[in-house]
């Protein structure tokens, strides 16, 4: 079996969720995500959460992590609007999102 870092990652659509304030994290706010709905997983070359796929040339699989429990996502946007600010999925929020999940796979988004 030939399998090889690809060099891309999984990013996702979201719609419907709400950002709710949980203090700082490196000093900007920290947003946890609650509820919503996944719209799509693409696959993109520079993932949020900062981890690669890796293919399988013999069974044409991509596969590597699309969420991750509590880790802190740099963005910019806030619940405002445009912000510096960090979000992050608790275990609870990812497992209700990956249950409904009814979206697609794109190339990027």
């Amino acid at each position: 079996m030939s399998s090889f870092y690809t060099g891309t990652g999984f990013s996702i659509e979201i719609k419907n969720f709400r950002l709710e304030s949980r203090g700082e994290y490196q000093g900007l706010p920290l947003y946890e995500v609650i509820g919503g709905q996944v719209t799509a997983i693409a696959i993109v070359a520079d993932p949020a959460i900062g981890i690669g796929t890796i293919a399988n040339d013999a069974n044409k699989i991509i596969s590597g992590p699309v969420m991750i429990p509590d880790l802190k996502i740099f963005r910019i946007d806030g619940p405002n609007g445009s912000e510096d600010c960090y979000w992050y999925f608790s275990a609870d929020t990812i497992k209700t999102l990956q249950q409904t999940f009814k979206g697609k796979a794109k190339l990027g988004h």
